[in-house]
């Protein structure tokens, strides 16, 4: 081999191996410029920021009929089921995040419109979440398809724990006294009535949101009567679950933002709304010491009269009025009934009872009960309590709902 063919050999493997270099920089320098985007990425140079609250504006029309009935409920995944399974795995997630109070969770491929919606549901499924404030923020990171939530937490989780142990043991104080051997709607009247009885309805109340409110507080709003109704009911094997929406005070015409129950009671579904059962004010702002009992297990009939469930949900069918609280009591009337009333009255008297609630089946029952009520009956009543318990004078307080057609009676006996 001649000498020039051996130097021709070592310049072209040269050539060879300096493309060789050029293909490897170019290819370093191409790797370097992907990790570097992605590293710029996730260091947050081109990250989406979001941060939600959860309120009412999460509504999305239900694509199912409101009306359609679910089977196999509980509690604690009524919302649950009512998602899509991108949107049950984003829930799960949550869940599983918050309830061990973790700061972030980390999400794979999820549609950042889902997030929302999800946290909102995952909160009316869990009353016992108190340490979250509703509050999430999120951080999208587009190229590596994943999003970083972060919940806000009212508490630390050590403050967390020691609040989770004080609410646990006033439930088993609150449930402790439930007769043994009694009915689905016993259980749930007695719930009902301790609601109202232990709580104070005060707005801007520390808490207000949650179930540390009424248990530990004892003051609270719509949101803390609702969601303690959920936890308590669970306890003891009932379905109650967290409903929200608008309603409208049938006395001044104010609508507001509102939250109630869905409940279950021998198979068959109606509303509870403890807020409103709590004692009622005369027009003089005397407070009148009872319980307003039309918001058990109450109809979607006569809830709807002044409550408009959110559309986000499918809710089902509530027309049990078997169980509505007038006709339990033989306090509800077809067609106006003197003796019958009359009846009713005297046994509420001599029994001290602090008020007598009558209710109508019909506007021409209740036109003509309210005109012959306050006309005959009860000047025949008044003279009746004065007799029993040696008043001269007698107060009492008389009140007409016609929009519900009921009458009811509030007695003094000093």
């Amino acid at each position: 081999m001649s000498r020039n063919h051996r130097r021709n050999r070592r310049i072209k493997r040269k050539r060879r191996k300096g493309w060789i270099w050029i293909v490897l920089i170019l290819v370093a320098m191409l790797a370097a410029a992907d990790f570097w985007m992605l590293g710029r990425n996730y260091e947050g140079a081109e990250k989406n920021e979001y941060k939600f609250k959860i309120t009412a504006e999460w509504k999305e029309t239900a694509e199912t009929d409101r009306q359609s009935e679910s089977q196999d409920e509980s509690t604690s995944d009524f919302y649950f089921r009512q998602l899509s399974e991108e949107e049950q795995r984003i829930y799960t997630s949550l869940l599983k995040g918050v309830s061990l109070h973790r700061e972030s969770v980390e999400i794979l491929g999820a549609d950042t419109e889902k997030i929302g919606k999800v946290y909102q549901f995952l909160l009316n499924d869990h009353p016992e979440l108190f340490w979250c404030s509703g509050t999430l923020q999120m951080t999208h990171y587009p190229m590596a398809e994943k999003i970083e939530l972060f919940p806000e937490y009212l508490y630390d989780s050590e403050e967390s724990m020691r609040r989770q142990k004080e609410i646990e043991s006033a439930a088993q104080e609150w449930l402790a006294d439930i007769p043994e051997n009694v009915s689905e709607y016993e259980k749930i009247k007695y719930l009902y009535e301790q609601i109202v009885w232990r709580t104070e309805y005060q707005e801007g109340g520390t808490d207000d949101q949650n179930i540390y409110s009424v248990l530990q507080n004892g003051e609270s709003v719509c949101a803390g009567y609702a969601k303690t109704m959920q936890y308590l009911a669970g306890k003891v094997g009932i379905f109650v679950t967290y409903v929200t929406g608008t309603a409208t005070d049938p006395d001044t015409g104010e609508t507001q933002d509102h939250a109630w129950n869905l409940v279950k009671c021998d198979g068959k579904y109606s509303y509870v709304d403890t807020t409103w059962a709590d004692p009622v004010w005369t027009g003089e702002g005397t407070q009148m010491e009872t319980i307003v009992y039309d918001y058990l297990c109450c109809p979607q009939e006569q809830l709807f009269l002044t409550h408009i469930p959110e559309e986000s949900v499918v809710l089902p069918v509530c027309d049990a009025y078997e169980q509505e609280y007038y006709r339990k009591n033989n306090r509800f009337y077809e067609n106006y009934e003197k003796q019958q009333i009359c009846q009713v009255l005297r046994e509420d008297v001599e029994g001290q009872k602090s008020e007598s609630a009558l209710k109508f089946g019909s506007a021409d029952a209740f036109g003509q009960a309210e005109v012959k009520i306050r006309e005959e009956i009860l000047p025949e009543m008044v003279q009746y309590l004065g007799e029993l318990y040696g008043l001269s004078t007698v107060e009492y307080f008389y009140r007409e709902e016609s929009a519900f057609q009921k009458i009811t009676i509030y007695w003094k006996y000093e």
